[in-house]
């Protein structure tokens, strides 16, 4: 793993440092997880000044890990700390409107890579075999000689959420997670409820509505013999596409133009075996939207400025290319 050593020896001598540890749009447990599980290891070496920044907000799956977190957790800080380590993120639009100011030393920990506008870091731990940032965590804990249960119970969340329950795991991923309960006994069914989706009756309702309407704005598009749901709502796009999956679609694309422009998209496993990479669509979306896109293959996003009826054309395009193909 590319980064480890001059990692491990930019850390030995930084105990006098400021830290702010960053997480992407809407914090999932895999970006969540393993700030904290960071920022859990940088306390034990005596690190006093450790914070963590989400940008605008912290997913539902997410929020019960904020109990784990040994430091503040602050949503868009102003960064005024010595060092920025940015977790599960490959470029900086998925950030905002968090900035980084110029002369901070960046570290980049992350599964994905960003071909065409990459976060430009002093360091930088970047490993795409990986299904999740938690595993490469895991492997530098590993290598720095640290291990804590509470870090690993929010790497193991990371996991467990980023794999869509173990479905697109694979054998680094199981390994990974092996070591983990060898090493500490815990129950794969805590880690499970760890990450389910926390909310109110206020938020519930509006998750439904939310339903409702990305239903009543459902586009149908009949590609031979293929269902792929369009639609648009202003929140809750992963949950709507979800929902679409489950009504008998083979591929989901749900979009936002609230706050700037969000993309998210679905695809069944049968054709992500068959070989569609919704990720490396959603990479060619970023630039149309003026944002960025990426993800796994049967689960990707995109977040932009504008022209989100542009990317869905391109989105729509590019999928029945592939099933034009594989049929």
């Amino acid at each position: 793993m590319k980064g480890k050593i001059k990692l491990r020896r930019f850390l030995e001598s930084s105990r006098g440092r400021s830290f702010l540890l960053l997480c992407h749009h809407n914090a999932d447990p895999d970006s969540l997880g393993s700030a904290i599980a960071f920022a859990i290891y940088l306390k034990s070496l005596g690190v006093e000044e450790v914070k963590i920044g989400v940008a605008q907000s912290v997913s539902s799956y997410a929020k019960r890990l904020l109990t784990f977190s040994p430091v503040p957790v602050e949503r868009d800080p102003v960064v005024k700390e010595d060092v920025v380590m940015i977790f599960d993120t490959s470029s900086l639009e998925q950030l905002e409107p968090i900035e980084i100011p110029r002369g901070k030393t960046v570290i980049v920990i992350d599964h994905h890579v960003e071909k065409e506008k990459p976060i430009k870091a002093q360091i930088a731990v970047v490993d795409s075999s990986r299904t999740s940032t938690a595993e490469i965590v895991w492997e530098l804990f590993k290598y720095l000689g640290f291990y804590n249960e509470t870090a690993v119970k929010a790497l193991l969340a990371g996991i467990v959420t980023d794999t869509a329950n173990f479905r697109f795991a694979n054998a680094k991923t199981f390994k990974a997670v092996s070591e983990m309960l060898e090493r500490f006994p815990l129950q794969m069914g805590g880690i499970f409820q760890l990450v389910a989706p926390v909310s109110d009756e206020n938020i519930d309702q509006a998750k439904r509505m939310a339903m409702l309407k990305a239903c009543q704005r459902l586009e149908i598009k009949k590609f031979r013999r293929y269902i792929i749901a369009v639609s648009k709502v202003s929140a809750y796009e992963s949950l709507a596409c979800k929902t679409f999956l489950n009504l008998g679609a083979d591929v989901a694309i749900v979009g936002s133009e609230k706050k700037g422009v969000r993309i998210s998209a679905r695809a069944k496993e049968s054709l992500v075996k068959k070989g569609l990479h919704l990720g490396r669509i959603m990479e060619k979306v970023g630039p149309i939207i003026e944002g960025s896109g990426g993800g796994h293959a049967g689960a990707a996003g995109a977040n932009g400025k504008k022209n989100l009826d542009e990317a869905i054309k391109v989105i729509l395009k590019e999928i029945e290319k592939f099933l034009r193909e594989v049929d």
